[in-house]
């Protein structure tokens, strides 16, 4: 399970010698195992002579350990300093290969960014079910059940004429009371579910009319995280229920992201708490002031950073301007700013087909 404290302490590994950081797609539904293994010969043999031993050590965990579960994997290596990170991944990811002074976290990021967290809640007369997601996998179930409820027939010929009431069939009054119960007490185990996970949303599906009745029993902040509903019954499978509450996610998602590149570019120009370019961008980040980074799906610059006082250039001179440092290649400024921010306890967004922030490559909103 690959959780944020995962991608906080990989953001924050600085070894002395380089990392090797692989990703790759083991999707059984798009590849066999012989594609799977075709492509990792090929990102391998790319980096052969300059990973110091690790690409022997990945070689052998492919050969000799690894189940080819899930459907993606994500590992970092640095056997000169004995560092070794393995994560199996429920969600496909992209197949790369990087060498560098920190793990390279561009791939993770960009799988976080929209599958991080969150909460699925199928909803009826009676009770619930829930379960918490994390990047793909249902990390963890629980369910409720309420008081029954049982309906009189109602209609023609439902009591016979002459034929008193049964003082024990529940009446429509009792029923409402009934439902009213289960609807407060499926609140509460939803809102004590979320605490329990802190999801970053919720979906919620089911009868229709209760799920309403619950989001008005949903405390704070759970309530405004609910983003969407779906169909299903409650005994529908776990992974059925997932894939249905990713595709709302992933709308919301893409909205979100849209918005906050709207926002970051609008603040950029009017000097106010925002930043746009790469070099303006990574300067933010290396003061500590960027709260979300926004990157544009792609996008990747080089840039050059002085090695004394950390400002960064696209265009340098022979010394800083500031300090008089020597600046030194950040051949993946991009990778730089991720790692950066991520390590500072800030967002990263992949942002997919927003045309101003194409334009500009990168943008951010800051803390001050």
């Amino acid at each position: 399970m690959f959780s944020r404290d995962d991608l906080q302490q990989l953001a924050e590994y600085q070894g002395q010698h380089a990392v090797l950081s692989l990703t790759l797609n083991v999707d059984p539904t798009h590849r066999t195992k012989d594609e799977y293994r075709l492509s990792l010969r090929h990102l391998l043999h790319s980096v052969q002579g300059r990973a110091n031993g690790d690409v022997a050590v990945v070689e052998r965990f492919f050969d000799q350990e690894y189940d080819w579960s899930g459907r993606g994997l994500a590992i970092f290596s640095n056997q000169q300093e004995n560092f070794w990170k393995v994560y199996s991944l429920a969600i496909p990811i992209v197949d790369s290969i990087f060498i560098g002074p920190k793990p390279y976290l561009t791939p993770l990021a960009n799988l976080w960014d929209v599958y991080g967290r969150f909460v699925v809640g199928l909803i009826d007369k009676q009770g619930a079910r829930f379960i918490f997601v994390q990047l793909g996998e249902v990390i963890d179930g629980e369910g409720i059940l309420g008081e029954e409820v049982r309906r009189v027939k109602s209609g023609a010929g439902s009591t016979p004429t002459g034929r008193r009431r049964n003082p024990d069939e529940p009446s429509d009054r009792h029923l409402n009371e009934v439902i009213k119960r289960n609807v407060k007490d499926t609140a509460h185990a939803l809102a004590e579910f979320c605490e329990k996970h802190t999801p970053r949303y919720l979906v919620l599906g089911g009868n229709m009319e209760v799920v309403k009745e619950v989001r008005a029993h949903l405390t704070q902040p759970w309530a405004e995280r609910v983003v969407g509903t779906i169909a299903g019954d409650v005994d529908v499978s776990d992974l059925v229920l997932r894939d249905r509450a990713l595709k709302v996610v992933e709308e919301v998602e893409a909205q979100r992201e849209a918005e906050l590149a709207d926002a970051a570019i609008t603040a950029a120009a009017k000097n106010s708490h925002g930043a746009t370019r790469i070099d303006r961008v990574l300067t933010a980040a290396h003061k500590g002031q960027v709260q979300t980074l926004l990157i544009a799906e792609g996008f990747k610059s080089e840039a050059y950073r002085c090695q004394h006082c950390g400002d960064v250039t696209l265009a340098p001179g022979t010394q800083c301007v500031f300090c008089g440092g020597a600046f030194e290649l950040l051949p993946d400024a991009v990778e730089a700013a991720i790692s950066k921010v991520i390590e500072q306890g800030g967002r990263v967004d992949i942002v997919r087909g927003h045309a101003a922030l194409n334009e500009v490559g990168v943008a951010a909103l800051l803390r001050y």
